[in-house]
């Protein structure tokens, strides 16, 4: 079987894709603690070990973009890969993660 090769995305282009109205997965690829401490805004909990079970609420049709701690962790570049497995195709990995996003001055939401 081929490797599945993940897009990766710059802080800016999620920016810009944050606010286009086209309705999209934000993936938050981090356990359930982390996101309820902290997530960006929009995001959802898909933790990368559960996205073979929680994708298949959504549809394929869907753009979904993946992220996690920052550019050391490997769960965004797994989960996406896991969305792209289960038939998604179009899959972006934001390495910068929470990390980047948050050093930059942006918002965060809580769920604490």
């Amino acid at each position: 079987m081929q490797e599945l090769e993940v897009r990766r995305m710059s802080i800016d282009e999620l920016k810009s894709r944050m606010k286009q109205e086209k309705p999209f997965i934000l993936a938050d690829a981090r356990g359930a603690d982390s996101y309820d401490s902290s997530h960006i805004p929009g995001a959802i909990p898909i933790p990368a070990e559960e996205v073979d079970q929680l994708a298949d609420n959504y549809s394929r049709d869907l753009d979904v973009i993946t992220y996690c701690g920052s550019y050391q962790c490997t769960a965004s570049t797994a989960a996406a890969k896991a969305f792209l497995r289960k038939g998604f195709r179009n899959v972006w990995d934001y390495k910068g993660g929470i990390q980047e996003w948050q050093e930059q001055g942006n918002p965060l939401e809580s769920n604490k």
